[in-house]
């Protein structure tokens, strides 16, 4: 009977595709690097023969999902993604519901706005919905639709913090990477920061992406009382100060 136990609570394994699964591989390197790649570079970073690299990307290039520049031979995304890209931003009603809300931020506080969501699928990373700039200049503004590690962003741990289990145990099982000497790294001090964040309900970014560039972020709720978005106040760390953040919390 125990043994039976046993058996019903395990979970089954997924089975996946290899197929697919590397082609979407494939696919999530251009949201990595940002750039046009070539054969030899996708082969090496998927970690296969050249021969599968090859005819993965014919398979993609035939479904309109990469693009082969005829100049360098290397590839790039196709039309077909923006197509879908499109699809699923017609479909996301929050960010036209928030976009009044986020220019009134920014004109109350002269500074950026995103809107920003959780991608899950593997390590969690943010992916920008929505933003709202300001006259001043920042070294690093995310465009709409890019997607940056969630662990060191303001937007990126207040959605962790609000996530599933599973979500940041996915983080957890690798390395986590460091991008300024303030980047939290340790597991066990990352989980005392998402705590933290739950407790009195917002994050701060200090310098832990880009150096001299600090955030103030907030969860968004649905109706259900589930955060579905994040929202977060960005600007050089000169501006964005503690006292600053007293002020925008008490507002």
């Amino acid at each position: 009977m125990e043994g039976d136990l046993k058996m019903e609570k395990e979970k089954p394994k997924k089975e996946l595709i290899k197929s697919v699964s590397r082609s979407l591989d494939l696919l999530s390197l251009f949201l990595e690097h940002k750039q046009e790649l070539g054969v030899s570079q996708i082969s090496k970073k998927l970690g296969v023969y050249k021969s599968t690299t090859h005819r993965l990307l014919d398979t993609l290039k035939e479904k309109g999902f990469v693009y082969q520049n005829p100049i360098t031979q290397k590839y790039w995304l196709g039309v077909k993604n923006f197509s879908l890209g499109m699809l699923y931003q017609n479909k996301l009603v929050l960010t036209e519901l928030s976009y009044p809300y986020l220019k009134e931020l920014s004109e109350q506080w002269h500074e950026t706005i995103h809107l920003a969501i959780l991608d899950e699928s593997e390590k969690p990373e943010v992916v920008v919905l929505e933003k709202v700039k300001t006259n001043h200049l920042l070294t690093f503004s995310p465009p709409i639709g890019s997607t940056t590690p969630a662990h060191c962003s303001g937007v990126g741990k207040v959605l962790l913090a609000y996530s599933s289990p599973d979500t940041t145990n996915n983080l957890f099982k690798s390395n986590i990477q460091r991008f300024t000497d303030t980047t939290i790294t340790k597991k066990d001090d990352l989980k005392t920061e998402l705590e933290k964040i739950k407790e009195v309900g917002y994050a701060i970014d200090r310098e832990e992406l880009e150096k001299g560039l600090s955030c103030f972020a907030v969860p968004v709720f649905s109706r259900d009382n589930e955060v579905v978005a994040a929202i977060s106040i960005s600007g050089p760390t000169s501006r964005i100060t503690p006292d600053r953040h007293e002020e925008i919390i008490n507002s």
